[in-house]
């Protein structure tokens, strides 16, 4: 199964004081990882920089190893029309879902994954998107 993991859940996954914590250690527990997971150059600009805001410069860089190594990276800027099409997703939810949840959904639709690993409760509002958290 294709997934893409946003930022949400990595991020509780590795700061243990993440309110979210224990419910993105029971998805590891549930073997989440053992799916073909996805993430895109925004997620890594978000998890790195709040590991390292939360944690410490280290753990943001040996989490952006871990991430490399073991997710495909999914670079939004090679989808044809990507900001055109983001706009427009932004525009049918009239502001009901931030640009950057709708930046997610465009690159899932571009990439065809149908499954959302987040906590974020904006992704429950999308048709066609099975959030698991």
């Amino acid at each position: 199964m294709k997934v893409f993991l946003d930022s949400s859940f990595l991020i509780a996954f590795v700061l243990k004081d993440d309110s979210n914590f224990n419910k993105a250690f029971k998805l590891y527990e549930d073997n989440i990882f053992n799916n073909e997971c996805y993430i895109s150059n925004l997620i890594i600009n978000e998890i790195i920089t709040v590991i390292g805001n939360k944690g410490s410069l280290q753990d943001a860089i040996n989490n952006y190893y871990v991430f490399k190594d073991n997710f495909n990276i999914l670079n939004e800027y090679e989808i044809s029309n990507f900001n055109d099409n983001v706009i427009n997703t932004y525009k049918k939810h009239n502001t009901k879902l931030s640009f950057r949840n709708c930046i997610i959904i465009e690159i899932m639709r571009a990439n065809e994954i149908n499954n959302l690993v987040s906590f974020d409760k904006q992704f429950k509002k999308v048709k066609n998107i099975n959030l698991i958290e």
